[in-house]
């Protein structure tokens, strides 16, 4: 029995399937132009007739792809009829999407031959389910149009959880928080977490790979407690019978500490980065944002609004040609001893801050001064605004000497 080999090519808009036909007989080849409705074939009103059959079904099921990936799969058509077997394939309406493939061909299979049929794809965007299909047109009256079905699901080859970027919000200036995060893989059995990065090595991290009970509590996270093995095995099962998004197969459990005194005061942003081997130099980052509590507080002033989560002293909109000063009181906490202050530096250098303490404010441990902070006026016209902020660094030689800083925004026209 001899064998014609047909090779389907089919662009998808999501994905892509890619389909192109060709194959061996004795008679001609004919071609035909893709909107050429009328060329194609059309069965006979008299017998005999041709049965195109499927050998295997006409649907096939990947299982799990990545973005990025392309793969094919053989469909096998048998004449089992008493009439030759006409096929076209790319013609206008074919596929679910518009493709231009080039040159498209029909051929003819003499009963009881068959055809190979070659479906290519290519997973183009990250959509959670897959399901393309391309359609050939026979002169069998009993089917007219044979569709070819390819689908399965579209995993991510790195996740982290709860999410890439995290923020533990304000902490306090001793305070030490443990971060829980994981990562794992929807395309591979097992993975390597080879190493662990983090630039300013402010961040102490430790990691474990996942074992199969929390991969399947780490997939119902969403609808069962950790600990509830029955409500995990629901929620699997659940999530298996239909077309969700792939289930964890391997992975890792990550803690990350933040020790705030190795921090600046005000807002910080720290990177792990996660070196595996899913790929070659594959890596994938996590962020943590927040803000240490400083030792300074400001308190209510004219002409000026703080906000203690940046440390962010806000002036306003003002005359650069006038310039601006205003008197705010000033709390340092914690601090003990017969220790002095003193403006270390400020930017823009022609801020000028000078400081007074209350020596009737009764508080032991915390002191209260009154800050002028003075931006003379004629300086040019300046935005401290978003990232583009001034800065003011004090110092107190106490017991415990240490560094202050709080941060400034306004704009001089």
């Amino acid at each position: 029995m001899r064998i014609a080999a047909v090779i389907l090519t089919f662009l998808a808009a999501t994905g892509g399937l890619f389909y192109a036909a060709k194959s061996w007989r004795e008679a001609t080849t004919v071609t035909v132009r893709p909107d050429d409705q009328s060329s194609l074939p059309t069965p006979s009103r008299n017998g005999p007739h041709p049965n195109a059959v499927l050998v295997g079904g006409g649907e096939y099921d990947f299982g799990i792809m990545e973005q990025g990936q392309e793969s094919e799969h053989i469909f096998i058509i048998r004449n089992e009829g008493q009439a030759p077997l006409q096929l076209a394939a790319n013609y206008k309406g074919a596929n679910t999407c518009e493709c231009t493939v080039g040159k498209l061909s029909r051929d003819v299979i003499p009963p009881g031959e068959t055809v190979e049929v070659t479906v290519a794809w290519g997973v183009k965007k990250s959509a959670i389910g897959f399901a393309h299909s391309a359609r050939i047109r026979t002169n069998d009256p009993e089917h007219v149009t044979i569709p070819l079905l390819i689908k399965g699901v579209i995993g991510r080859r790195a996740v982290i959880k709860p999410s890439e970027n995290w923020s533990v919000g304000q902490i306090g200036t001793n305070a030490t928080v443990d971060v829980e995060l994981t990562l794992h893989s929807e395309i591979a059995e097992q993975f390597k977490l080879l190493r662990i990065e983090n630039p300013t090595g402010k961040l102490v991290f430790k990691s474990r790979p996942m074992n199969g009970e929390e991969l399947e509590a780490l997939a119902a996270a969403a609808s069962a407690a950790p600990d509830d093995k029955e409500k995990i095995a629901k929620v699997t099962a659940k999530l298996k019978a239909g077309n969700n998004r792939p289930l964890p197969k391997s992975g890792y459990k990550i803690t990350a500490t933040v020790d705030a005194t190795k921090l600046a005061d005000g807002p910080f942003r720290e990177t792990l980065t996660f070196h595996t081997d899913l790929a070659e130099d594959h890596t994938i980052s996590f962020h943590l944002t927040g803000s240490r509590s400083g030792l300074l507080e400001f308190m209510k002033a004219t002409g000026a609004e703080w906000n203690s989560d940046r440390l962010l002293l806000r002036l306003g909109t003002f005359s650069a040609a006038k310039g601006k000063s205003v008197r705010i009181p000033m709390l340092v906490k914690d601090v003990s001893g017969d220790g002095k202050i003193r403006v270390r530096a400020t930017r823009p250098k022609f801020i000028s801050v000078e400081l007074e303490r209350d020596l009737d404010f009764p508080a032991k441990k915390n002191r209260r001064y009154w800050m002028t902070l003075t931006i003379p006026k004629g300086e040019p016209p300046v935005a401290l605004i978003n990232r583009q902020k001034g800065e003011v660094i004090i110092e107190f030689d106490g017991e415990k000497k240490r560094l202050m800083r709080f941060f400034i925004g306004f704009v001089s026209r």
